[in-house]
Order: structure tokens, then C-alpha cells, then sequence
């Protein structure tokens, strides 16, 4: 090292150290959208070699002894860090840092300390190496001089270094595009030094110092030129393999300067060329919705573009910023396909429009914010006179305040409402209203309470009629009935003809007959009026035993067989003494036998429904066929009807009960009415009032 070559060598260590204190600056300043468990190793890495270089070139200038095992220490602080430093990069650039734990990393941390505790104490135990090799700046050697410490701490760094290499050539094999080129010079970086290791240990190589840190310095420039011309640390290839190739949104990402950086297989549908052909491409000239696109760029939200003329395509389109804010910030455009979402909406729309439903969405001071355009066909308002209006101005004034009332509740406790009200016509007529209200307030999407207007104007007429005609039938016909009935009584009692007795007896059984008819008739419009929630558990045996005292009181000539459990209990409505007399009259009223008979009994339907049955046997000559049809149908027509009401009466409280009515063939002759129901348990308050009974006796 004479005639000036340690100078020669040192300004070139310097300028290695130069470079890779650079890429430090560069790595930590500049690009700070890579992520920071990646760029902060990197950096550690790159400090490392800069470190190094720059110390051994110091090393290499200075003359004392003291002075060169002083920078020869600091030099090796360098080298004991850098090969961990660079296996934690490569395992974090690679996405496999679930191997790089806290752990982990603080055991990898142990063996560049005792390293470098190793060069402040070699000089006492001489395992590490001897003071002559330590002032020479030897990194890499086998000779006499090494320790076997210093052999097995080489063994140890061409083993991670390795493994470092390894993990980044899968990278390549398994990337693609950028990303290839990106890992590929990352792999070159990290074997220039390994190799240089390798030539220094077997020495291969003619300087006359160690070439290692030489090459990290053309490791930090390669790093600096990848920088610049593949983007190197824009955007990590570990969110485009885990992320973006999963996603099914297309995602563009862009630099500060709105060029392609990357982008997923299902970007090819809003990008003009191929998407491998779109990088480093500014995204307004390659994208399919450049008008969009520059929107969401200058602050929208976010905007809707249509794609294609045959087959258009819906896309919401969304800008997004990527990693840390700063001036130089990556951006991710997001193209969401809404297609499907458009065209459910455009048939609710259709679905909405040409319905005679009137469709309302309130806000909380009960606005209108929309009103469907069946409001006009309806009401005879034009939708857009009503928007911004209040809901409540066309409402009936003495119906107002309940509506009124029943809105508050809707807001206030986020319920479903339903209420009927009188809304105005155009032309100044009052219409009968049936709605509900839902809150969906909650729901962005909505933010308001929709109405459900149905005009219920002819159904509320007809009832209304139903009712005039029920009061006839109950009160007016029942009236007229009496006093046919005290006639007729009248008749019977005075001294006339037989054949006067026998029309007087025909007069009063007809004059019954109605009467009965009417009270059916009651009984039916009871039925209609209640609500299944009335349900109840019924004690079904005590029902049945009821009227069948009744039935044998009334008719001592018919013949009772009871095949009956002590109790059963059932869920039914409290009618269904009704339905069971209804189901023996008939069985009285068209026997052609003698002396009826009737079998009543219970048949557990089956373990799985969990339901009982009660069937009603007569030896009678069965229902006709044609009438069991319209029982079936549910309704009658001038040619099929059912004689009497008292079959229809049994049908619908047991219906409304929860429950079905069918009939079977009785053999050897006769009908088999089955009534269905649902079994339930004893209630409480029942099984405990029968538990003190038994203790009293």
C-alpha cells in the first residue's frame, strides 16, 4: 500500500459510503408510501453498509496503532449488522412477515452484538481474531490468523445471506411486470456482496484490500438508479399479491404524477391496452372513463361511470390515498362494479313507478323528500308538487292527530306502523288510506321513513256495506223472526185444524232456521274481526264434553261413543266451542238414520309437528263430493255451494286458529270431520289451581 494506493482506495470507500448513506436519505425521505416495516430495514441496511465503508476507509488513512483498531471496530459494527439487517428486509419485501417477530428479531439481534463485543476483546482471548488481522481490516479470511469464533461467525453470514437470496429468487420466479424487475435488482443488490464475500474469503480477487465494501457501494448506486427508473419502493409487491389480485373491484394505482404504478387482473375492464402495458402510463390516457377518472383526481368523492355501448357496465369510481400524507402520495382509483346493483334498482324503480301503491320516503319534520308517480293516478298530484311539502296537509283534519301521533312513534322507537287515514283528492274528494311506515333512518342509503300508501277507498265501502247488511241479519231479520215465532206459538196453542198445526209447526222450525242463520252470521263477522295473536292454550276435552251435554239434552235419540283422554291441551282461538257445535249440528241435521251416532275422538297427528287431532265420525250419508270441493276451493260460485253457513263457520275459526279442517270417508258408512291443531302445554296458573284442589282433598 505505498505510493499513495491507501489514499487511492480510501476515496473510493468514501464514495461508497457517500452512495449508501444517500440511499438511506432517499429510502427514509422521499418514499415514504412504502411500508415502514419494510422501508425502515432497508434503511437500517443501507446505514449499515455506509457505516462500514466509510470506517474502513478511515481505517485504511490512518497510521497509528491505536487509531486503526479504533475505526477497524467501528467498521466491524457495520459488517455484524448488515447480513441480519438484510435477511429481516428480504423475508418483510416478500410478505413473509409472519416469520419476523418481535422474537425472532431480538434473536437475530445476538449475534451481531457478540460480534462486535468480540472485536473489543479479542486482544484477551484471541477466539474472534488476532490484533494484526483487526488493524488490516480483514473481513473474510481463513488464514492463521482467524478464530474459530471468526469461522464460525463467517459460516453464519454466508448461511442468512443465502437464505436472504433465496427468498428474493422465489420472489422473481413467482412475479411478474414491474415487480419482476424490481425483485430482480434487489437480488442483484444483495449478491453483489455476497459474492464478494465469497471471492475475499478464498481469495480470488487482485486488490489489496477487502472488496466487499467496495461492492456495497455498487450495490447502493444500482439501488439509486432502480429508484428512479422502476419506481423501486412506490408501492410494495406484498399489497399487490395479497390485496389487489383478490380483490374483485378494479384497482388502479397511481403516482403524484397520475401514472400507472399498478393495477389487478379486473382493472382490464376500465383500462384501454393490457394492464401490463399500462404501466408507467398516465391513467387519464389509457383509461376507458377519462372523464371520471379527472373528477374523483380534482376532490369528488366519488362518481358513477358507464363503460361499453353493446353491454354497458356501471362503475362507482373511488380515489383513494395510499400509505403516509405527504406532497409526493400515491393514489388507489377503485372502479366498483354496480351493474347488477343498477339493474335491481331499475326494477324497483319500474316496480315503484307502475305500481298504484304510492311510495313516500319522509325526513324527520315529515317533509316529503319523495313521492312515487303513481301519486298522480291515485290523487291527481303531480309528484314534484309534492316534494317539500308536508305529508300531513292532505290528511283528513280529524284524522290528523293520529297520524300525527303514530309518525312520532315510527321516529322515536324505530318501529313499523300501520294506520288508515283519509287522504284529499285533487278534485276535493276524500279517499280511504291504508299505510305503513318503516324508519330507516339508519340506513344511508335511505335516511327517512317510507310510507306505503295502498287507497283502500272501495275495500273500506264494501265493509262498510257488509256491516249495514250483518246489523239486518242480527237485529232487523232476528226482530221480524221473533215475532213470526210468537205467531206460530200462537197458532199451536189455539183449538185449529190439523192440517193449520202442521203448516204453524213448518212456519216456526223456518222462522228458527233464520234466527239460527243470523246468529251464525254474527259468529262469522266475529271471526273475521279477530286476530290470530288472540291465540291461547285451550283445554280441548272439557270443550268437547260441553257440547256434547248440550248435543244430548237437545237430541236424547243420538248415540255418543267418547274415546277421550282426561285432558288435552291445545293453542285455539276461544271459538272453537263454535266450530265443534257447528261440526255435530251438521252431522245431526243431514243423518238419515234413526238413531245417530257420533264418535268423537283424540289422534296425535305425529312426534314431529307436534299437533293433535279431534275427530268427528258420524254414521250419516257423508258430505257430498261437490260440496267438500267448495270447501276446499275456499269459495263458492253460483252452481257449487254449500248449503247452511255452519260448515264455512267451523272452517274459518278453526283456520283461524292456526289450524287445518279436512274430511275422510267413515266406514262403514259416513263423514270423519278432522280438525288439526297445535298442541300446547298446560298453562301455569291451570296446573297449579288443579295441584291445591288434589291437596285440599
Amino acid at each position: 500500500m505505498n505510493d499513495g494506493t491507501p489514499a487511492i482506495y480510501s476515496y473510493v470507500l468514501f464514495s461508497s459510503g457517500i452512495l449508501a448513506g444517500l440511499v438511506t436519505l432517499i429510502v427514509l425521505g422521499r418514499f415514504r408510501l412504502y411500508s415502514r416495516r419494510v422501508r425502515i430495514p432497508f434503511a437500517v441496511l443501507s446505514l449499515s453498509s455506509a457505516l462500514w465503508a466509510t470506517a474502513y476507509g478511515f481505517q485504511l488513512l490512518s497510521a497509528g496503532h491505536f487509531s486503526q483498531l479504533l475505526w477497524g471496530r467501528i467498521a466491524w459494527l457495520g459488517a455484524a449488522i448488515l447480513p441480519t439487517c438484510w435477511l429481516i428486509f428480504s423475508l418483510l419485501y416478500t410478505g413473509e412477515k409472519k416469520l419476523v417477530s418481535r422474537r425472532m428479531v431480538a434473536l437475530l439481534s445476538v449475534e451481531p452484538a457478540v460480534t462486535f463485543a468480540l472485536t473489543w476483546t479479542t486482544q484477551s482471548h484471541g477466539l474472534f481474531m488476532t490484533e494484526a488481522m483487526l488493524r488490516s481490516g480483514q473481513f473474510a479470511s481463513l488464514d492463521s490468523g482467524a478464530g474459530p469464533l471468526f469461522v464460525a461467525h463467517t459460516v453464519y453470514i454466508l448461511g442468512i445471506s443465502g437464505v436472504g437470496l433465496i427468498v428474493l429468487g422465489s420472489k422473481v420466479l413467482n412475479s411478474d411486470g414491474v415487480h419482476r424487475l424490481q425483485a430482480t435488482v434487489l437480488l442483484m443488490v444483495g449478491s453483489l456482496p455476497t459474492a464478494s464475500l465469497m471471492l475475499e474469503l478464498f481469495e480470488y480477487h487482485p486488490a489489496p484490500i477487502s472488496i466487499v465494501p467496495l461492492s456495497l457501494g455498487v450495490s447502493a448506486g444500482l439501488v439509486i438508479w432502480a429508484l428512479f427508473r422502476y419506481r423501486l419502493f412506490d408501492i410494495t409487491p406484498i399489497a399487490r399479491d395479497a390485496i389487489l389480485s383478490e380483490m374483485r373491484d378494479a384497482v388502479v394505482v397511481i403516482d403524484e404524477h397520475n401514472r400507472v404504478i399498478e393495477a389487478n387482473g379486473a382493472a382490464a375492464t376500465v383500462l384501454e391496452p393490457e394492464v401490463a402495458k399500462c404501466i408507467g402510463k398516465p391513467v387519464l390516457e389509457i383509461t376507458k372513463a377519462p372523464r371520471e377518472v379527472r373528477e374523483v383526481l380534482n376532490g369528488n368523492t366519488w362518481t358513477e361511470a358507464v363503460i361499453g355501448d353493446d353491454t354497458p357496465r356501471y362503475f362507482e369510481v373511488r380515489s383513494e390515498n395510499v400509505g403516509e400524507p405527504t406532497q409526493e402520495q400515491a393514489k388507489l382509483l377503485v372502479f366498483t362494479d354496480v351493474t347488477e346493483r343498477r339493474q335491481t334498482e331499475e326494477e324497483f324503480r319500474a316496480l315503484i313507478e307502475n305500481s298504484r301503491d304510492i311510495i313516500t320516503v319522509l325526513n324527520e319534520d315529515g317533509s316529503r323528500r319523495y313521492t312515487s308517480p303513481s301519486v298522480k293516478e291515485v290523487l291527481g298530484h303531480q309528484p314534484e308538487d309534492l316534494v317539500g311539502s308536508s305529508s300531513f296537509d292532505i290528511i283528513h283534519p280529524e284524522d290528523r292527530a293520529q297520524v300525527r301521533r303514530e309518525f312520532e312513534y315510527a321516529i322515536e322507537h324505530n318501529k313499523t306502523v300501520r294506520t288508515e287515514c283519509r287522504v284529499k283528492h285533487k278534485n276535493g274528494t276524500w279517499r280511504q288510506f291504508e299505510t305503513v311506515g318503516v324508519n330507516l333512518f339508519d340506513d344511508p342509503a335511505v335516511d327517512g321513513l317510507v310510507l306505503n300508501s295502498r287507497d283502500v277507498t272501495s275495500r273500506h265501502q264494501y265493509e262498510q256495506r257488509l256491516r249495514v247488511l250483518n246489523r239486518v241479519l242480527r237485529h232487523d231479520l232476528r226482530n221480524d223472526m221473533n215475532v213470526i215465532l210468537g205467531h206460530a206459538d200462537l197458532l199451536l196453542n189455539e183449538d185449529v185444524p190439523a192440517a193449520s198445526k202442521s203448516h204453524a209447526h213448518t212456519i216456526k222450525r223456518k222462522a228458527t232456521s233464520l234466527v239460527n242463520l243470523g246468529e251464525r252470521t254474527r259468529h262469522i263477522d266475529t271471526t273475521l274481526d279477530r286476530s290470530a295473536a288472540l291465540l291461547e292454550p285451550v283445554e280441548a276435552v272439557e270443550c268437547l264434553e260441553a257440547e256434547l251435554r248440550t248435543l244430548e239434552s237437545e237430541h236424547p235419540n243420538v248415540r255418543v261413543n267418547r274415546e277421550l283422554p282426561e285432558e288435552k291441551w291445545v293453542y285455539a282461538d276461544e271459538l272453537l266451542k263454535l266450530a265443534v257445535k257447528n261440526l255435530f249440528d251438521n252431522a245431526i241435521e243431514h243423518t238419515d238414520r234413526v238413531i245417530p251416532e257420533l264418535t268423537v275422538s283424540f289422534e296425535t297427528a305425529s312426534e314431529l309437528d307436534d299437533a293433535v287431532e279431534i275427530r268427528i265420525a258420524d254414521n250419516g250419508p257423508g258430505i257430498p263430493a261437490a260440496e267438500l270441493s267448495v270447501l276446499k276451493a275456499g269459495f263458492e260460485t253460483p252452481l257449487e255451494h254449500i248449503s247452511g253457513l255452519g260448515l264455512w263457520l267451523a272452517k274459518w275459526i278453526v283456520e283461524q286458529s292456526n289450524g287445518g279442517l279436512r274430511f275422510e270417508d267413515n266406514q262403514p258408512r259416513g263423514t270423519v270431520a278432522v280438525v288439526r291443531l297445535q298442541a300446547a302445554n298446560q298453562p301455569r296458573s291451570s296446573a297449579e289451581s288443579v295441584e291445591s284442589e288434589s291437596r285440599a282433598e
